[in-house]
C-alpha cells in the first residue's frame, strides 16, 4: 500500500471512531514516509495522528500540538480545526474546542461532522435580529429561513 492509502484508510478507521486501529495505520504511514522531524510529516498525518494520539493512547498534549502544527500548515482546511476540536473536548476545553469547529466553519460552512458536534454540543446560532429575544416570532421566521 502506498502512503496515501494507509491514510486514508486511517482516515476511514477515525470516522468510525476506531482510535486503536486508526493509530495502528497511521503510525505505519508515519514510518513509511522515514522523515526525522515531525513538522515534515503532511499536515493530514499530523492532524489525524494528533487526533488518535489524543483519543487512543491519552496523550492529549501531544495530540494538541500535532493538531495545532497541521492548522497552522493548512489553515483552510476544515477537517484539521475538526480534529483540533474533538482533542480541546478531550481536553475538557470547550472554549477552545467552539472556537476551533467555527473556524473550520469559516472554511466550509456545511461541514457536516463539525455541525453535528456542534449540535450535540448544543451550540446555536446567533438570533437573526438581535435586539428581539430568541422566541420572538420574526426570529424563528429568519432562523427557518436560514438567515
Amino acid at each position: 500500500m502506498t502512503n496515501e492509502e494507509y491514510l486514508e484508510l486511517g482516515m476511514a478507521y477515525i470516522k468510525k471512531k476506531k482510535w486503536d486501529a486508526a493509530m495502528s495505520v497511521l503510525k505505519e504511514c508515519e514510518k513509511r514516509h522515514a522523515l526525522p522531524l515531525v513538522e515534515a510529516l503532511p499536515p493530514r498525518l499530523l492532524s489525524a495522528l494528533g487526533l488518535c494520539l489524543a483519543m487512543a493512547e491519552d496523550k492529549v498534549l501531544t495530540g494538541l500540538d500535532y493538531c495545532e502544527k497541521a492548522v497552522q500548515q493548512e489553515s483552510f482546511r476544515p477537517e484539521h480545526h475538526y480534529h483540533l476540536g474533538l482533542v480541546h473536548l478531550k481536553d475538557r476545553n470547550k472554549r477552545e474546542a467552539i472556537s476551533a469547529f467555527y473556524k473550520g466553519l469559516k472554511f466550509n460552512p456545511k461541514h457536516p461532522e463539525i455541525i453535528k458536534k456542534l449540535n450535540q454540543m448544543g451550540i446555536r446560532k446567533n438570533r437573526s435580529v438581535r435586539f428581539l429575544r430568541r422566541e420572538h416570532i420574526v426570529n424563528k421566521f429568519m432562523g427557518k429561513l436560514g438567515a
